[in-house]
């Protein structure tokens, strides 16, 4: 028999329980569902049992929608009741930090958790060495990597049939760092593929601090990420919100959040490199509409939490995947940071272990943290 995991959700605002019906009206189908507790309810050989708020009123609604009977105001309550197998946390990023140490202390092993990670350098450090373990699995919120039309479009970049992979840009609009840039920076870390990240240039908008502490999300103008490799990776305040993959002959690009992917260049890398306009081929690199087929299962919040059910299950190449997906978690939120300490430098490059250590970042919007 199948066993069943129990899961909990920490938090049951718009990630965790209630998401904004403007993603169901507008988004593209692999975005749903979108909720934590959702896609638990929705996951096989999940039940989920208990959930966390500390508005009671939030915490009594999400309990009657989704029928979980263990309530809680405050997450270590949760936890000390008993540490579910597979943990959702959607809180604000404040405190953050400490609801994952203190559940894989209380013995829960899969979370999906919201982005950023955390707030500081210290706090990095601190679950760096968690996230490690090979009986921990987690997955984040930046959840694009788990699906199907963007892992198409890699795996078309990194053929070789459009020569080697140059470099990724990431095209978002004019947004903040801690709000919205864990997505980009996740999706340049994924097309890198593991590849060293060697350093990190950026500029920001207005930042505002007190002595080491951002206290405001800044408005990301243009930021780098150089690897050792050679491939580079880049956010820029294009509108809308595309991603693309620039090889030797061929752009690729995913654009419209996952809607569709588009292709434009020579399809080929001629025999003779030399030329720049083999012949048959457009020289005028008009865009084509890639075949994909989307999936049939639903995407969303669900796809990275099929991924922890079958690490848990003990699924070898799902456990692998998930190495993988917990080292660019860490390498990602060091990447944030070396994007302010850039900034603060002047938009000097500088790398990872430049960063300093007191480092911390609230990412405040009208008073409320990131």
């Amino acid at each position: 028999m199948t066993a069943t995991f129990a899961a909990g959700v920490i938090g049951c605002g718009r990630m965790g329980a209630f998401p904004s019906p403007s993603v169901r009206e507008y988004g593209p189908a692999c975005f749903l569902p979108s909720a934590h507790a959702e896609a638990m309810q929705m996951a096989d050989g999940v039940d989920l049992v208990a959930l966390c708020d500390p508005d009671a009123e939030r915490l009594a609604r999400a309990g009657e929608h989704y029928g979980a009977q263990r309530r809680y105001k405050d997450a270590r309550a949760l936890l000390e009741a008993g540490a579910p197998d597979v943990l959702g946390v959607a809180t604000r990023t404040l405190g953050r930090a400490d609801i994952i140490l203190d559940a894989i202390a209380s013995g829960t092993r899969a979370l999906h958790v919201e982005k950023p990670l955390c707030n500081s350098m210290a706090e990095l450090e601190r679950l760096g060495p968690v996230l490690e373990r090979e009986d921990v699995f987690v997955t984040l919120g930046a959840v694009r990597r788990h699906f199907a039309v963007y892992q198409h479009a890699l795996a078309q970049a990194q053929s070789g049939q459009y020569g080697r992979l140059l470099f990724a840009h990431a095209e978002f609009g004019a947004r903040t760092l801690y709000w919205s840039h864990p997505h980009s920076v996740d999706l340049l870390l994924f097309a890198g593929g593991g590849a060293r990240v060697e350093a990190v240039q950026a500029r920001l908008g207005s930042v505002e601090r007190e002595g080491s502490t951002i206290t405001n999300d800044p408005l990301v103008l243009e930021a780098s990420v150089w690897f050792d490799t050679g491939f580079s990776g880049h956010i820029t305040r294009m509108p809308g919100t595309d991603w693309r993959l620039a090889c030797e002959t061929s752009q690729l690009a995913v654009v419209a959040n996952g809607s569709s992917i588009w292709r434009s260049g020579r399809p080929k890398i001629a025999d003779d490199r030399s030329s720049t306009n083999p012949a048959g081929a457009n020289p005028y690199h008009e865009p084509e509409r890639l075949d994909f087929a989307p999936p049939a299962k639903p995407e969303g919040a669900l796809a990275p939490i099929r991924q922890l059910i079958a690490c848990l299950r003990g699924d070898a190449q799902a456990i692998a995947a998930n190495a993988a997906v917990k080292r660019d978690i860490v390498t990602g939120q060091r990447v944030l940071f070396a994007m302010v300490q850039s900034h603060l430098e002047g938009g000097r490059p500088v790398a990872l272990d430049d960063v300093d250590r007191a480092l911390a970042i609230e990412g405040r919007t009208g008073g409320a943290p990131a």
